[in-house]
Parts: C-alpha cells; sequence; structure tokens
C-alpha cells in the first residue's frame, strides 16, 4: 500500500513539473505594421523573463516557459523604428503601440491572445505648454 502511495505522488509530482516546464505561448495581435519588434517582459511576482520578436503578418507570437504561478504581467511594445525606446508624443501618451495586461494561468495554457494598443485618444498640447497657456490668461 505505501509503495502505491508513493508512486502516485511521484507520478502526479512529474505531471506538474513537465505542465509546468511546457512552453506557453502569447500571441500578441493588432500589429499596424511588421516593421520592427516587439520587445516584451513577463513578470509573475517572484521572476522575469523578456526578450523580443519579430512581427509576421500583423503578429507576434511569445513563447515563455517555467511559469508557476496563477498569473503573469506583460509588458510589451512594438518597436516599430527600433531604437529600442517606446517612443511617447508630445503629450507624452505613447506613439508605438503597447499593452501591460495580467494574464490568467488559464488564458496562457490555452494560448492568450492580447492586442496592442495604439489610440490613446487625440494629440493635445504638450503639459508644460498648457499650463503655461493657462497662466498666462489668468494674470490678464
Amino acid at each position: 500500500m505505501k509503495t502505491r502511495i508513493v508512486c502516485l505522488i511521484l507520478a502526479l509530482g512529474t505531471a506538474v513539473m513537465a505542465a509546468a516546464a511546457e512552453p506557453l505561448k502569447i500571441t500578441i495581435t493588432g500589429l499596424r505594421s511588421d516593421k520592427g519588434r516587439i520587445l516584451w517582459m513577463i513578470q509573475d511576482g517572484k521572476t522575469q523573463q523578456h526578450g523580443m520578436v519579430e512581427p509576421a503578418n500583423g503578429e507576434s507570437v511569445i513563447e515563455i516557459g517555467g511559469i508557476c504561478s496563477d498569473s503573469v504581467t506583460l509588458y510589451a511594445f512594438h518597436d516599430e523604428n527600433g531604437n529600442y525606446r517606446l517612443d511617447r508624443r508630445d503629450d507624452g501618451r505613447p506613439a508605438e503601440g503597447c499593452c501591460s495586461p495580467a494574464i490568467r494561468r488559464e488564458e496562457l495554457t490555452r494560448g492568450a491572445r492580447i492586442e496592442l494598443r495604439y489610440d490613446f485618444g487625440p494629440e493635445s498640447a504638450a503639459p508644460e505648454s498648457a499650463a503655461r497657456t493657462t497662466a498666462s490668461t489668468e494674470t490678464k
């Protein structure tokens, strides 16, 4: 009886380790071009992984392994001009597509699909110039 229990525990442990070692896929969709690269970082509270993937046909696939927590946070952006930085507009909003969703383990196991966001509202005046405009109208 003890032998059967030990064998069962070992079999379950092996199954859990195999599931944790299998690569998980996240597909980044909605890319406005295939130029540049997708730079990404994933954090699960204890560890982080990062890398770059090439876009193709409006999407990119990230494969990760070694995730054991219940959820992860993905930080990704489309570096279209290849400067390895998230470019910003004059008003401070992102000029390139980006996202930072929390992804549950169940979604990772099925293969998560995340859409990059490019629309951050209409371009407005830079914060400093808006503050100067307000100050000059108040003094009149």
